[in-house]
């Protein structure tokens, strides 16, 4: 089960641009899920339609569904859409379900209610088949803290000029509120681990840095001391960052060893690294892992910002935290 955020055209970033699209709750309606044409006559299903609304309301408390379910699924964060799909495949009732990497991108919090939801489909006499990859467990066991490397933590640097210089910044979409009045300074060299939970921004923020997020204009936010803002090239910023993520997998069809050696090959400022090891093997995320770490190693200049759910998922050599 993969899932990417995109806009409804198919661009990626379209999620900061449009507010239409199909809305979660048309998505986990009953005729949604069960593809029921909607000039259908003459049938009586009530009594199915009370099962279901009734199962629905069962997973919107442990999955977190009330808060999605007015956004469009186009505005969704990766882990959020990841729910919205398993909560479609659970509300099926299947006598088989498969899922490939239903894990992926979620938090431990998130992680361990799909486990349990899993438990239960299985305790109701469901075949579930799972494939995992790049380390995900299996939600049942993600109450246990994931093993941490144990990698110097330097303070932040003062002696080398900023790279990345949001100052009191504020996104709101709609009546949401997603950052009030942040502010982050990263100096060249440095190496951070941005955490959070899902839907909790740390897509939104690497936008703000590429200037894929149209908030970046109207908030002061300064990559390589240039502030976003109307008449400023895009290109004059992004020909010095290179950038890995899930919505590159999906929209590219492209692995992310593939994604992380072209990236690599443009020899960037300004590495942005999301969920990297997504969709891989152990052994796959592992010499992935290393290849990005010795190729930093090289380059002490270089900065570079990761996000990851999994502390098993960061390079080696990342000291500094970012939690919002």
């Amino acid at each position: 089960m993969r899932s990417v955020a995109a806009g409804g055209d198919g661009w990626p970033q379209g999620r900061y641009y449009y507010d239409d699209g199909v809305r979660v709750r048309e998505l986990l309606s009953f005729e949604q899920v069960f593809e029921i044409c909607p000039f259908e006559v003459g049938v009586d299903r009530r009594k199915e339609k009370r099962a279901h609304a009734s199962r629905l309301k069962s997973i919107c408390g442990p999955l977190e569904l009330d808060p999605l379910m007015r956004r469009p699924f186009s505005s969704l964060s990766n882990g959020e859409m990841q729910r919205v799909l398993f909560a479609r495949a659970y509300l099926r009732r299947p006598e088989r379900l498969v899922l490939v990497d239903p894990f992926a991108g979620l938090d431990a919090g998130r992680r361990a209610a799909v486990g349990k939801l899993i438990d239960a489909l299985v305790a109701d006499g469901v075949k579930v088949r799972i494939r995992q990859s790049a380390g995900e467990n299996d939600g049942r066991a993600s109450s246990r803290p994931s093993p941490r490397r144990k990698v110097a933590t330097p303070a932040t640097r003062t002696d080398t000029e900023p790279v990345v210089e949001l100052r009191d910044v504020t996104v709101r979409f709609g009546r949401r509120v997603l950052f009030d009045r942040l502010s982050w300074t990263v100096r060249r060299g440095e190496r951070w681990v941005l955490r959070g939970p899902n839907g909790s921004g740390k897509t939104t923020l690497f936008a703000l840095i590429t200037g894929d997020c149209p908030a970046a204009y109207a908030n002061d936010v300064r990559v390589f001391g240039i502030r976003r803002e109307v008449g400023v090239p895009l290109d004059a910023v992004r020909r010095r960052i290179a950038m890995v993520s899930p919505e590159q997998q999906m929209y590219s069809g492209v692995s992310p060893t593939r994604l992380v050696e072209d990236a690599l090959r443009r020899e960037p400022e300004l590495l942005l690294l999301d969920e990297p090891c997504m969709n891989l093997s152990d052994a796959g995320a592992r010499r992935l892992l290393r290849r990005i770490a010795s190729w930093l190693e090289a380059r002490p200049s270089v900065t570079a910002i990761c996000i990851a759910h999994r502390a098993i998922h960061v390079p080696p050599g990342f000291g500094l935290e970012k939690r919002i």
